[in-house]
């Protein structure tokens, strides 16, 4: 699905046969699939400022930005082709993005189809109202509908994609990069984004990225963002987009199926664990199963984690489970009313194991089915079996000091997740890993355009508030008691190129102005600019900062308490801050740093 509230316009195109074909055959093999929303955006948007500052922006009939040259067009497929997938043509301007509210709940294919067919006939009508005004206010309202339908269906069903799919045919003879970022709404949770690098070759292109990969970076339960950016294409150049959403396929191969050895079992409780059902005959009138307490000490003996997927109230169970004595021997339990299934994803990411490494223990044949259902990977068994458990195949590992062990290595991890959310440690150790390269240079005439740029856009990461028209510029650039840098950064998954802006006043030793696009959000980009121009500027005394405040930038502004500046002054908005000579200058030495003349 996408914006056809703002672009309704069908084309005919000469893709060539077989690349219709390859759209065709892969939509085949699809048994269900997400009903994502993509719609046109900008990588430096700040609107709604810059629908009046920026040189580039262009209206559409919403108000909003128009990034791609011809919108968003949908492809009349060939009569011989049977396929229902949209094919859309898009050629992108300068910053434009392919975005969507992110969801990955599952329908079945036929069924997404309707609502598609269905959405399209709402949005001819209002193509046909004839005021502008009123055609605009229906257009913002329909967008607001489906973002907002996209995030209150979230995690409502049970199915888990398998990969989320990409189909995109570049009809060019150059290979052409494209960067995909899927990240949280929530500033808590949006630090580590999934970030993927794709070449699309000339010709057909099909990208199959595991769901499970994705989950590792992103907490898919809560809202998140997806979007799609190609680095340096020119606008002559079309991309066409076939699939691009979670799938489930027909036929999927797990990458580690090959892993056969289970790492948990994930047990129910009532007449599961225990004799009974706790809600209906209470705790003192329970009994364990023979011999359970047993059979969880071998499990654990052999480095395999015990977990617990149980509907039942968590407070009242966990009470049972002490009762018994054997509350410790479980790890991330799941004890709520919510689908098992849902449980058990949970376990697999708080363990950051296999989910196909899993054996789920139940006495309900209709919750074995869910499983078997919405995670076919997991091994199941009926829980009159329990006292054999010990002999599956999948269990026949060693016990060792290492396996003994195990599992206080995962009790330790569950604490540590527990102590603190805001933990660091994986962030930093994320951030290494990307090679992030930031280059200073000192302001030039070729980088005017680029600056004002960024100081139209800039909102979130604009610690002054300045918006410079393209003459104030060049007044800084011949400013001699000024000293005014640009900032390029690239790393891993791509080249960002001027992302940042700076300048010093040279007689006051103090940056009065500092801005960074939203591509390098979380990057800590500006930590290790603050560091390279403290231990530069501080041979003149101590340093000094002047910014405005907003609600905008509060978040970005945390960097000087992250440096221990001082505040000096403060009045209205105005903020004044001072980092002492003699103070040690904070180096988490995960960037590297160059200066260029």
């Amino acid at each position: 699905m996408y914006e056809s509230e703002v672009y309704i316009k069908t084309i005919q195109d000469n893709l060539p046969h077989e690349v219709w074909k390859q759209f065709s055959d892969t939509y085949r093999d699809i048994k269900r699939r997400s009903l994502l929303h993509w719609t046109e955006h900008c990588t430096e948007c700040a609107m709604p400022t810059c629908f009046k500052t920026c040189d580039l922006y262009s209206p559409r009939v919403d108000g909003k930005c128009q990034r791609f040259v011809e919108g968003i067009e949908r492809l009349d497929q060939p009569k011989e082709i049977h396929t229902t997938s949209q094919i859309l043509k898009i050629q992108f301007k300068k910053w434009g993005v392919l975005a969507t509210q992110g969801n990955n709940e599952l329908y079945d294919c036929s069924e997404n189809e309707k609502k598609e067919e269905s959405e399209l006939k709402l949005t001819r009508l209002i193509h046909h109202v004839p005021i502008k005004f009123v055609k605009k206010k229906l257009i913002q309202k329909r967008y607001s509908q489906k973002k907002n339908k996209i995030i209150n269906e979230q995690n409502k069903g049970t199915k888990t994609p398998d990969v989320f799919l990409l189909e995109i045919y570049n009809p060019t003879e150059d290979i052409v990069p494209l960067g995909l970022v899927i990240r949280n709404d929530n500033p808590k949770y949006s630090k580590i984004p999934f970030q993927y690098r794709i070449e699309l070759a000339p010709g057909y292109n099909k990208e199959v990225i595991p769901f499970d990969e994705i989950a590792k970076r992103v907490k898919t339960e809560l809202p998140y963002r997806i979007n799609l950016i190609p680095e340096n294409i020119d606008s002559e150049h079309p991309l066409y987009f076939g699939t691009t959403e979670f799938v489930q396929l027909k036929e999927y191969r797990q990458p580690n199926q090959e892993t056969k050895k289970i790492k948990c079992i994930v047990w129910d409780l009532d007449n599961t664990v225990w004799n009974g059902t706790l809600v209906e005959d209470g705790i003192e009138n329970l009994k364990l199963k023979e011999g359970i307490k047993a059979v969880l000490k071998q499990v654990e003996e052999k480095g395999i984690v015990n977990s617990i997927a149980s509907k039942n109230s968590y407070d009242t169970a966990m009470a049972a489970l002490k009762h018994f004595g054997i509350d410790d021997f479980f790890l991330y339990p799941k004890i709520s009313w919510l689908p098992k299934s849902k449980g058990l994803k949970e376990i697999a990411l708080d363990l950051n194991i296999n989910i196909n490494t899993f054996l789920f223990v139940d006495d309900s044949e209709f919750e074995r089915k869910e499983i078997e259902t919405t995670l076919p990977q997991v091994k199941l068994m009926d829980a009159i079996h329990y006292q054999t458990i010990l002999d599956l195949e999948e269990l026949q590992i060693p016990i060792t000091n290492e396996s003994i062990n195990r599992k206080s290595f995962y009790a330790n991890e569950a604490k540590r997740k527990t102590l603190s959310d805001d933990y660091e440690g994986e962030y930093f150790d994320f951030l290494q890993s990307c090679n992030i390269e930031l280059e200073i240079e000192a302001l030039k005439e070729e980088h005017f355009e680029r600056v004002y740029e960024l100081t139209q856009r800039t909102n979130q990461m604009n610690f002054s508030g300045n918006r410079y028209a393209k003459d104030d510029i060049a007044k800084i650039y011949n400013d001699k008691d000024l000293s005014a840098y640009i900032l390029r950064c690239k790393d891993q998954f791509g080249d960002y190129g001027i992302i940042g802006f700076g300048m010093i006043k040279k007689s006051k030793n103090q940056l009065i102005d500092l801005m960074f696009s939203c591509r390098i959000q979380s990057k800590r980009v500006e930590h290790a600019f603050l560091t390279h121009i403290l231990e530069r500027y501080l041979e003149w005394g101590d340093f000094w900062v002047a910014y405005n405040h907003t609600e905008k930038n509060k978040f970005s502004a945390q960097v000087f308490n992250d440096f221990g500046f001082e505040t000096i002054q403060k009045e209205g908005a105005f903020r004044e801050l001072k980092f002492s000579q003699n103070r040690a200058i904070h180096n988490d030495k995960i960037i590297t740093v160059t200066e260029r003349n």
